[in-house]
């Protein structure tokens, strides 16, 4: 009785919550729904604790501190600072992004309502949207943002005066996004929480820049401001249009297409390598609802293609997309798996959303089998356990390791999107057509459908427990048929459904479905079991790294690295750990993808672990899910040798490697660490005209034109030694300058001389250091001067050695031969 009367009350909580309908239908219907977050609820495992850690940190984000710019750039005194780095910081080279963080926001936070049912997040929505209005009030004509001189720019923009290139229109980072980012969290604020507050805000901003910019612009010139980064701002428009029902948003939205980019996507043209990603990537969400709207199917074929394309040809095996934000050709995998800017967080959750409209527009169980690899593989292995902060980058690179953000001291988009991904986890574990509910992930949940007077309830431990139970409550006996998605990852027959213990026939499975139509009664048990298959794939167009799947579950090896201090995985301004190790550092495997599979087991217990074994111990390893590793060093793709006589060759030298590299670091007296801050904090370095970036494992540094780069290092007095250098062999163009101690000059080097012919990427030069320059002195100064017009390095790594015989000092990177790595 009890839970017939609570099945009553929710019915009509779904109809009287229905305060807010679409005011226009598409012309395209959706053939497949997916249910609103508030019929859905995660009930456990992990995306519930990170949902909880997201749902908290949102409520300790303050609203003063997000509507500071708003308050400035309108003339009103701000009630608050604004919050650092991308939100404010003058000094980064495009200016801050101030105002995008309050766009995901209001996203997040109406999702996380639709999630939660919080009433404290709709107090500070309220709050939120007044102050919003009094912003746009005090000029009256709709134009709202935080850009700093936004209205002078626009002004120019009216005027045909456009300079773009991305990310900036005349200059200035990318305003039209930020426009989009504060559009669609009104449309969430109203739409999802029934705050009728946003609508006028939201009209009022697409009424502005129709009007004041649109209107006044050549349809040459509108294709020219698309030219920069603008998220889904043709979605945003439609988004008004299905609000107001007035055609003039729909017109506007249909202007608001960026031709460079669906006009060859509709002709399945492959233009995006080169490309920046997450630019792309939004935009094609907004071309599916302007299909929607207008029935134009070259929009829709755009969307399709480019969503096939990126997934099949552009993503890892994490589900993510690009490396250092753009897409590259899918010949370029093997050189770019060492990269240390991996996919991009945003890039992911935007395709999701894109995921999530084409999926309703065609049901494809092939979205579902990418929602499901991105979910579990780069947006849950996003976010670290302690703080819930989220990455930028993901690495690829094997050995290496992630960093998160900071809670209040970062503010990169990522952490934007980082907000959105865990309040709606719980999108697609379910959908519905008129007479069909399609249970599509193994989530514990539970999910109510309303207007049927169905409650379904999903009890797992998936991926460590390899079965789900569903129980169905309903008031009243009732027909529907529920449909149990079969996934691809399904090793052989192992598939069973059974009903209230009864085998449901495998005749029943069709699209990818098994279907269980039958008159359904309060209680009813659905009982799923399954072995997921093993799975060793070769990165795309490479045989050289294989990546290792349990299912759908991308499994890792996560090594602590007791010389990387914990501080290097949180940064308040840096998204990338600069700090790699090398191939010959990381698990190796051998043999065909086949002959790998075949020494893969998964150990008992109730954690999900596999284990690879061979004969040698020292080269097995333990595998777990990589969304479990955090704060460690981890390897997705493992360097695959030819064969056991290859190994044996590779661990060979790796043993000669290392005792190399012992013996070098015993007849080092000192040694300064490029790049790493400590270890030149240490060597009180100054330099002059000098830069830094990170390559070939580590950090290298140089100086240009004249400048020089110092280090204070220690050596044996009244002794004959050496000053060991390490540069990079494929270095190019005028690189000449001295090498001095004490401000002698020890020996003058012309780098793009020396390195010719060099056949490893880094290599060592040796320069003597006489007895009478160190005569009683335990410290000197070397200093690397670049001549005039020239480079000086870049430099990997100084030492000074207790030998003055050259022959003594080993070459560690000769073993770069052995290990198949050549210059790059």
């Amino acid at each position: 009785m009890k839970f017939n009367v609570i099945v009553a009350w929710l019915f009509l909580f779904a109809v009287l919550s229905i305060n807010i309908c679409r005011a226009v239908e598409p012309i395209v219907p959706d053939r497949i729904d997916l249910f609103s977050l508030k019929n859905v609820r995660i009930t456990d495992g992990p995306f519930k604790a990170i949902e909880e850690k997201d749902h908290q940190y949102l409520l300790t984000l303050e609203p003063d501190r997000l509507l500071s710019w708003f308050r400035r750039e309108a003339g009103l005194t701000p009630k608050a600072q604004p919050y650092p780095f991308w939100e404010s910081d003058l000094s980064m080279r495009l200016g801050p992004l101030a105002g995008h963080i309050l766009g995901f926001y209001l996203s997040s936070m109406s999702m996380m309502y639709d999630t939660t049912g919080d009433e404290k997040i709709l107090e500070r929505l309220r709050y939120v949207l007044k102050e919003m209005k009094e912003c746009q009030d005090a000029r009256g004509d709709g134009y709202l943002l935080a850009t700093i001189n936004g209205r002078q720019l626009f002004d120019e923009v009216a005027k045909g005066n456009i300079k773009t290139n991305n990310p900036t229109i005349n200059g200035v980072w990318e305003p039209v996004y930020i426009m989009n980012k504060l559009m669609l969290g009104l449309h969430n604020a109203y739409r999802r929480c029934g705050l009728e507050e946003a609508k006028p805000i939201l009209v009022g901003m697409a009424d502005w820049f129709g009007t004041a910019i649109l209107d006044k612009l050549s349809h040459e010139n509108v294709q020219k401001l698309l030219v920069c980064e603008h998220g889904s701002i043709n979605e945003s428009f439609i988004d008004v249009y299905n609000d107001t029902d007035d055609k003039k948003y729909l017109e506007w939205a249909k202007r608001l297409n960026d031709e460079d980019m669906w006009v060859p996507l509709s002709q399945k043209k492959d233009i995006l390598p080169g490309w920046h990603a997450n630019t792309q990537i939004p935009k094609f969400t907004g071309f599916a609802d302007v299909y929607r709207y207008t029935g134009d199917r070259k929009l829709f074929d755009a969307s399709e293609f480019f969503w096939n394309l990126v997934v099949d040809k552009h993503t890892w095996v994490n589900g993510g997309n690009s490396t250092g934000e753009h897409f590259f050709p899918e010949n370029e995998f093997e050189n770019r798996v060492n990269n240390i800017g991996g996919p991009e967080s945003c890039n992911s959750v935007n395709l999701m959303r894109l995921t999530e409209s084409l999926y309703r527009l065609d049901g494809s169980m092939k979205k579902i089998d990418y929602y499901e690899r991105v979910l579990y593989n780069h947006i849950l292995a996003n976010y670290d356990p302690h703080e819930g902060m989220c990455t930028y980058y993901t690495p690829m690179r094997p050995g290496h390791y992630r960093v998160y953000a900071t809670k209040y001291n970062s503010f990169w988009c990522c952490v934007g999107t980082g907000f959105e991904a865990p309040a709606k986890f719980a999108q697609m574990i379910y959908a519905h057509d008129c007479d069909s509910l399609f249970v599509n992930l193994f989530v514990p949940s539970t999910v109510s459908w309303n207007e049927k007077g169905i409650e379904l309830v999903q009890q797992t431990r998936f991926p460590d427990e390899n079965r789900t139970e569903l129980t169905v409550h309903v008031q009243n006996e009732t027909t529907f048929n529920l449909k149990i998605r079969k996934p691809y990852w399904v090793e052989g027959k192992s598939f069973s459904v059974n009903v209230n213990g009864t085998a449901v026939a495998a005749a029943n499975t069709e699209d990818g479905y098994v279907s269980c139509e039958r008159v359904w009664k309060n209680g009813d048990r659905v009982t799923i079991e399954f072995s997921p298959a093993i799975d060793v794939a070769y990165l795309k167009n490479s045989k050289k790294y294989v990546s290792i799947q349990y299912g759908p579950i991308v499994m890792a090896v996560s090594t602590a690295d007791p010389t990387l201090p914990a501080t290097e995985f949180r940064k308040e301004r840096l998204t990338l750990g600069y700090y790699a190790l090398g191939d010959w550092q990381t698990p190796v495997v051998y043999g065909t993808p086949e002959e790998i599979k075949q020494r893969l087991s998964r150990k008992e217990g109730k954690a999900l672990t596999l284990v690879y074994r061979v004969p040698s111990e020292s080269d097995s390893f333990e595998l777990v899910p990589f969304n479990g590793i955090h704060f460690n060093r981890y390897t997705i793709y493992f360097r695959c040798l030819e064969n056991s006589d290859a190994m044996d060759r590779f661990r060979k030298g790796i043993k000669d490697r290392f005792e190399a590299q012992k013996k070098l670091d015993e007849m080092t007296i000192d040694k300064v660490v490029v790049g790493n801050f400590a270890s030149e904090k240490e060597h009180k370095m100054e330099a002059v005209n000098s830069h830094w970036a990170h390559r070939f494992d580590s950090i290298w540094r140089d100086a240009r034109n004249g400048g020089y780069i110092m280090y204070e290092m220690k050596v044996e007095p009244g002794r004959p030694q050496l000053l060991y250098l390490v540069f990079m062999s494929n270095d190019f163009g005028q690189r000449t300058f001295d090498v001095l101690l004490d401000g002698t000059v020890l020996e003058t080097i012309n780098m793009a001389k020396e390195s010719d012919g060099v056949k490893t990427t880094l290599f060592k030069r040796i320069v003597a250091i006489p007895e009478s320059l160190v005569k009683g002195k335990e410290r000197v100064t070397i200093k690397i001067h670049a001549k005039p017009g020239n480079t000086a390095g870049g430099v990997w790594e100084l030492r000074t050695l207790s030998t003055e015989n050259q022959a003594d000092v080993p070459d560690v990177y000769q073993y770069e031969l052995i290990f198949g790595v050549a210059p790059r």
